[in-house]
């Protein structure tokens, strides 16, 4: 009887002790699997949460190669340079990027883009891939996560807030000239001051969103009566009338128009803006019934204050905006100044600035593109009629100051320009489209 309970006894300690070591066993097992559990839930969740962050590292990078595509001096080198720098000084937390791709392309399929050709892109596409590391995971040979995001974003289209934009032109019997730098106009090989603007204001409009913006027109010198064509062929435009004329008219139409395009990138030939300023295309083209008669010289106060005073009430989310182009020469003669006016006839280049001062206090924003500005202090096209202030403007210094602020200042001519400006001198349809981009701003767009 002893012996069998000895033998008993020691079964079951045997047993005992090959559980703990099957417990051992199984315990040595699990743990690669609760490794993987941890790798999973904690790894995996870091790569979830760097990939949301390369998605908005490359959204904002490829808006900072959009902003360099709207330069008129753009070039795929720019754009890769402009998001290369942009993805140094915002590096993203918590992984590396590996590969930044930015390509060109010529987008028609969203609407609200600007124009575009197979030389001119309207949208950079960037592709970036990122690595973030793993800690449980590198137990079971998985050190690193490939992420990857492709995001596009168009040069302009976006627009925050709703505009009312007023296009002021000179329409002095100088615009008449040939402008030799304006090419690539349609269906004209030499064209005119006067439809090198017209074209310029064209290319702005088909790009400008209908559902937020309103446009009007303004030409100087005033009109003795309202033009308002509606069609086509064109109704007689009025003769010009002199300065101060009691009722005088610079506005065409009456009201501001959002009517000019069609979303895609085409005018709207029954748009009452664009039957004024036509629409020059290869073929089909639409001729402007606005024209620049001239002869009354050149004056801007007037018609800067008249510009402000069609502006409707500022409400939120709108910004007034007025687009004033002219050499700056303001010298008209002073029998050219209705009765009672012939005081005008002095500082009339200090009195424009006054006038674009006033309007800019009043919350309009004014760009100011100086067409050929002349830097001359004497002569036909300089400011000739100021006195009793020093430094006297010039054409140049006169339109640089009505100017809100040196980002919206343009010029076309190299010895009118202020130092440091963002603005480089080009092109006048340049120049246009360089003040759309201002306007409307970079937009991502679907991929």
């Amino acid at each position: 009887m002893k012996h069998f309970k000895i033998a008993v006894l020691r079964t079951a300690r045997d047993f005992c002790r090959d559980h703990r070591g099957a417990a051992a066993v199984l315990f040595a097992a699990l743990i690669p699997a609760a490794v993987g559990v941890a790798g999973v839930t904690v790894d995996v969740g870091r790569a979830m949460v760097a990939k949301r962050a390369l998605e908005a590292s490359t959204q904002a990078a490829a808006l900072a190669g959009a902003y360099a595509l709207a330069s008129p001096t753009a070039s795929s080198s720019t754009v890769s340079t402009a998001i290369t720098n942009w993805n140094t000084a915002n590096p993203p937390s918590n992984l590396t990027i590996t590969g930044s791709t930015p390509t060109l392309s010529c987008v028609t399929s969203t609407s609200n883009l600007p124009a575009c050709s197979a030389t001119s892109p309207n949208v950079v596409s960037l592709t970036q891939t990122a690595s973030v590391s793993t800690f449980f995971l590198k137990a079971l040979g998985r050190n690193s996560f490939t992420l990857s995001s492709t995001v596009k974003a168009a040069k302009a289209g976006g627009n925050a807030q709703s505009l009312n934009v007023m296009f002021v032109l000179d329409a002095t019997g100088s615009m008449g000239d040939t402008d030799s730098n304006c090419t690539g106009v349609p269906g004209i090989s030499s064209p005119s001051r006067f439809q090198c603007a017209l074209y310029s204001m064209q290319s702005v409009l088909k790009v400008m969103p209908t559902s937020l913006d309103k446009v009007g027109l303004m030409i100087f010198p005033g009109m003795g009566s309202q033009y308002s064509p509606t069609s086509h062929p064109c109704s007689t435009q009025p003769s010009s009338v002199k300065w101060y004329t009691t009722n005088i008219k610079y506005q065409i139409h009456t009201a501001l128009d959002n009517t000019y395009n069609d979303g895609a990138g085409s005018l709207v030939t029954t748009s009452p803006m664009v039957q004024a300023i036509g629409n020059y295309k290869t073929s089909g083209s639409l001729s402007p019934c606005v024209s620049n008669p001239g002869g009354q010289g050149s004056f801007a106060a007037e018609v800067i204050a008249k510009a402000q005073a069609a502006m409707p009430a500022v409400v939120t989310g709108t910004q007034n905006v007025i687009i004033f182009l002219s050499d700056g020469g303001f010298n008209a003669d002073s029998s050219k100044f209705a009765t009672g006016y012939s005081a005008n006839a002095t500082n009339q280049c200090k009195q424009a600035v006054t006038a674009a001062q006033a309007a800019t206090a009043e919350g309009t924003k004014i760009y100011s593109v100086a067409y050929g500005a002349s830097t001359a202090t004497s002569g036909s096209d300089s400011c000739s009629t100021e006195s009793g202030y020093t430094p006297k403007y010039t054409p140049c210094t006169a339109m640089q100051a009505i100017a809100s602020d040196t980002g919206k200042f343009y010029s076309t001519n190299a010895t009118c320009s202020i130092a440091g400006s963002p603005n480089p001198v080009t092109k006048l349809p340049d120049v246009f489209k360089a003040i759309t981009t201002t306007l409307t701003k970079p937009r991502l767009i679907t991929n």
